[in-house]
């Protein structure tokens, strides 16, 4: 068996049982919308014909793939009702019902090009097997989306990445006694117990790995009103370099072509009142957000349909 068929292998049946998700806010959909200029950097790797747009949300990126030169059909593909009605009414493009494990059932084959904005967490947080299993999800997911590409046929990735070095103890300082409530409303909701391994050293100050600070921060920057949701959500799954391995692991023929972290101007200022000091006392603020490209290797008989 290939790595590829075992990853497939671990692929639930469409109708198989699916973590609860929490419906939707329009809170989101505007969140959403507002990072659509930073989200547009993905439509630089993109090169026309037929492209899908996973989890599409509420179909700004969509929208912008859809006017490119040369851009054929822009395919936009959520398993959200509330993205569903959202993207119907966005003009030219096709608008499809499903998650990423069903592309084929879904007879979406032969792209040009795929992207997957803030979807490999989802991925992971709501995948058939719980959030533990997370990361064998996403690779059973990268599994069928290589397989939905053409050959020469490029993935476009955007989502959080883990901290370099994500097991080295950080001091995570609070804003005061509204932050400490929130880290510990946000600490009560986390599902998996090794996120929850943030001890309070007093004076509104909190010790824990790179990894589980980042986790806290990128949860309470949505405020206590959103916590039911985001609380369910695993926002770091692999590094920059790590999940460019676990790709090529995979042996679907998908080579790296780029890759980058950098930090959102906008968690700086919704987490302004927050801080992070390395053990020796020296500021630190993660990395959100991660883009990775992939291109599917082209064989030298193929032609495009």
């Amino acid at each position: 068996m290939t790595n590829t068929e075992h990853a497939e292998s671990m692929v639930f049946a469409a109708t198989g049982a699916r973590a609860a998700r929490h419906e939707l806010e329009e809170r989101y959909f505007r969140r959403m919308a507002a990072a659509v200029d930073e989200k547009t950097q993905l439509t630089d790797w993109l090169r026309g014909g037929r492209v899908l747009d996973i989890g599409a949300g509420g179909g700004e990126l969509a929208a912008r793939i859809a006017v490119l030169p040369d851009i054929e059909e822009t395919i936009a593909l959520d398993d959200s009702a509330d993205a569903i009605a959202h993207l119907q009414q966005v003009p030219g493009i096709t608008v499809r019902s499903g998650s990423a494990d069903q592309l084929e059932v879904l007879g979406l084959r032969d792209l040009d090009g795929i992207v997957m904005s803030s979807v490999l967490h989802e991925i992971a947080s709501y995948g058939p097997n719980g959030p533990e299993n997370g990361r064998q999800a996403i690779m059973a997911n990268l599994a069928i989306i290589a397989k939905a590409l053409r050959p020469g046929g490029v993935l476009v990735i955007r989502d959080f990445v883990t901290p370099a070095r994500p097991d080295r103890l950080t001091t995570l300082v609070s804003p005061g006694d509204d932050g400490d409530d929130l880290l510990s409303a946000y600490l009560e909701g986390v599902p998996l117990p090794e996120l929850t391994r943030l001890e309070s050293l007093g004076e509104h100050r909190f010790v824990g790995t790179a990894r589980v600070v980042t986790e806290a921060l990128l949860t309470v920057n949505w405020g206590a009103e959103s916590l039911a949701r985001e609380t369910q959500e695993q926002y770091c799954q692999f590094e920059l370099e790590e999940l460019v391995d676990v790709v090529e692991a995979l042996g679907a023929g998908l080579t790296p072509v780029h890759r980058e972290a950098w930090v959102q101007p906008g968690y700086r200022q919704h987490l302004a009142a927050w801080s992070v000091l390395e053990q020796d006392g020296t500021p630190w603020f993660p990395k959100t957000k991660a883009l990775w490209v992939f291109e599917k290797a082209a064989s030298p008989l193929s032609t495009r349909a």
